[in-house]
């Protein structure tokens, strides 16, 4: 498996989880364990996670609210693994709607550990060099690999994979300010006009936080009542801009 990664297991089978950190620990990946999908939404918006093995016990239409959310249909991670029946593998439509072979894989049981790590390494492998690829606003980038906020004077802050979403969709339209009716609907994948502007307040205000704690400018997210965020990029006389767009 390439390099370290860290690891979500969802499953509400203890002795699997178990099985699985055990094995990926002692590879050297970091490893979290969730024992439903609501403990697992909370470990992502703590912790960068690269792929998620999600067990074939949880409720299926559940399951795919959850990958709706958390996957990024922009190719940025995490990817997911499903441990599952073998029917799964033979019967196509005993997989959930959302299976994409580039993003999802899928494991039998009972688990065969060899079999897991095969899985893991290709769709970790798989990571396309336009994810790779830095998006620059500014004096910052967005790192796609890593999830990471890079700063051209140095320095980098790790994303959770919403405020990766969140930072992604903004810097696509550097100066640019967003409503937050818009951003849930993008950037969080929520159905039009569900939500509330609340959730975009709490994550804006926590990557201020993380910015100010970087010794960096807060900021560097800007807001208007009335029109919503933009990141704020530097204009040509050195001062820093953005223009109104995309209000609602």
């Amino acid at each position: 498996m390439p390099g370290s990664v860290q690891l979500l297991v969802v499953s509400p089978d203890a002795p699997l989880g178990q099985v699985i950190h055990d094995y990926a620990t002692s590879l050297g990946h970091g490893v979290f364990l969730a024992a439903g999908l609501a403990e697992a939404r909370r470990v992502i918006t703590r912790v960068r996670v690269d792929l998620i093995c999600l067990d074939s016990l949880l409720p299926p239409a559940d399951v795919e609210r959850f990958c709706s959310v958390v996957v990024s249909p922009d190719g940025a991670r995490p990817f997911v693994v499903f441990i599952a029946p073998s029917s799964m593998k033979l019967v196509p439509s005993a997989l959930p709607a959302c299976f994409r072979p580039d993003r999802y894989g899928v494991v039998t049981k009972p688990l065969d550990i060899d079999e897991l790590e095969r899985e893991m390494a290709r769709l970790l492998a798989a990571d396309r060099p336009r994810e790779a690829a830095l998006l620059h606003a500014g004096s910052i980038a967005l790192d796609g690999s890593t999830r990471q906020l890079l700063f051209a004077s140095g320095g980098a802050l790790t994303l959770t994979p919403t405020e990766y979403r969140l930072l992604r969709y903004l810097m696509e339209r550097p100066g640019e300010f967003v409503s937050p009716d818009e951003l849930l609907e993008k950037a969080w994948g929520y159905p039009k006009d569900t939500g509330g502007a609340e959730v975009v307040r709490a994550h804006i205000s926590n990557v201020r936080r993380k910015l100010r704690s970087a010794g960096q400018d807060p900021q560097l997210l800007r807001n208007i009542p009335y029109q919503g965020y933009a990141i704020s990029v530097e204009t040509r006389n050195g001062g820093r801009g953005g223009r109104a767009g995309h209000s609602k």
